[in-house]
């Protein structure tokens, strides 16, 4: 039994010889074009949902990548600034040791006293720097500056206090792995605050040039009056007047150089003796300054290093998921190149022989 073929259905074979001729030639045209091997995710569904994930893990190292820079760069400004304090520190604890001896004089004193609170100042400085557009030492206020030396002497700290948990910033350097990158200044430079004397009624106590106590009174409409505690008015210049200091909280490096200035005017002033008592307790607090310094250098080194050897996971990371995703997705050029000429001449042979078939009748068979 012969099979007959009609004419329509011979020209639906040619063109569909053509048209999937046509398709291969134009897949492997936009695979050279692109680079890929896939055009569409139905070419390959298990390869597109292994590159859509390999992707995705390519752009969370990168996000991680960039979050350690980020961490290694301040922590490296955080320990510089750490490297300074520590040196201004030891050259303020060499000038309390000599000053201990009892060998200075007078005009050495006030010079002393004067390095001293430019120390302070230095120190307040270094406490107060940003980076980032960040405060580095104000816990989780980073846009609040840390510090503030008022003029009554007191060295504030304005940040997160470290009791406080939430003063900690951290990143996150790998899938669920985070690394904290901050501290605060009252655990490393701490703090100093000379409490005003108050009367049981809550007025502010000052002291003249004499010794006096001078009672302020804030009046209704705002204005201060100032008396002698007999009620006497006082009759000097408000501003020679001294605050009464009821109380000292301090703590660190900032307290530290306080009391050694203030210790120094004690001297200065006649009372020798407990200022000397003063100066020589300011020695023990240096030590344990610095040790603080010293303990929270330690404690970031092992964070920088630990993030030195993240990087290095990371960039392993991304050569391998990069290697594998090239596999997967990546063409080979000298083959495709072969592949699209041969799907260029299978192409082109196609049209000829639709062309030839479709000029031919049942005439030329007679």
């Amino acid at each position: 039994m012969v099979d007959r073929i009609s004419t329509s259905g011979r020209y639906d074979r040619l063109m569909s010889d053509v048209q999937q001729s046509l398709y291969n030639y134009n897949k492997i045209t936009q695979q050279l074009a692109s680079g890929n091997k896939l055009t569409s995710i139905t070419d390959d569904p298990i390869a597109a949902v292994n590159i859509l994930n390999t992707n995705r893990q390519l752009g969370q190292i990168d996000t991680f990548s960039q979050n350690v820079e980020l961490a290694m760069s301040e922590l490296s400004t955080l320990d510089d600034l750490m490297q300074l304090a520590t040196g201004y520190l030891s050259q303020a604890w060499d000038k309390a040791v000599q000053a201990n001896n009892q060998t200075y004089g007078e005009d050495s004193l006030k010079a002393l006293k004067v390095e001293i609170d430019e120390i302070i100042k230095t120190m307040v400085d270094l406490a107060n720097t940003e980076y980032n557009d960040n405060y580095i030492f104000g816990g989780a206020n980073t846009k609040i500056m840390p510090y503030t030396l008022d003029e009554n002497g007191n060295i504030i700290y304005n940040g997160t206090p470290y009791e406080n948990p939430d003063y900690i910033r951290q990143t996150e350097v790998a899938d669920g792995v985070f690394e904290i990158i901050n501290t605060t200044g009252d655990k490393v430079f701490g703090y100093y605050e000379a409490v005003q004397e108050q009367t049981a009624d809550g007025k502010n106590v000052f002291l003249d040039a004499d010794g006096n106590r001078v009672i302020e009174t804030v009046e209704a409409d705002g204005s201060k009056t100032y008396a002698l505690e007999d009620g006497t008015a006082y009759a000097g210049n408000v501003d020679d007047l001294e605050v009464s200091v009821a109380e000292e909280k301090y703590s660190g490096i900032m307290g530290t150089l306080k009391l050694l200035s203030n210790s120094i005017q004690m001297v200065l002033d006649g009372d020798t003796e407990a200022g000397y008592e003063q100066m020589n307790a300011t020695l023990d607090m240096f030590e344990s300054s610095m040790n603080t310094i010293t303990t929270e250098q330690t404690k970031f080194g092992g964070v920088y290093n630990r993030l030195e050897m993240t990087t290095s996971t990371l960039e392993t990371n991304n050569t391998n998921l990069t290697s594998y995703l090239s596999e997967l997705n990546d063409i080979d050029i000298a083959t495709a190149v072969t592949e699209w000429m041969q799907a260029q001449y299978a192409y082109q042979a196609s049209l000829q022989v639709t062309s030839a078939s479709m000029g031919m009748s049942l005439l030329n068979y007679l």
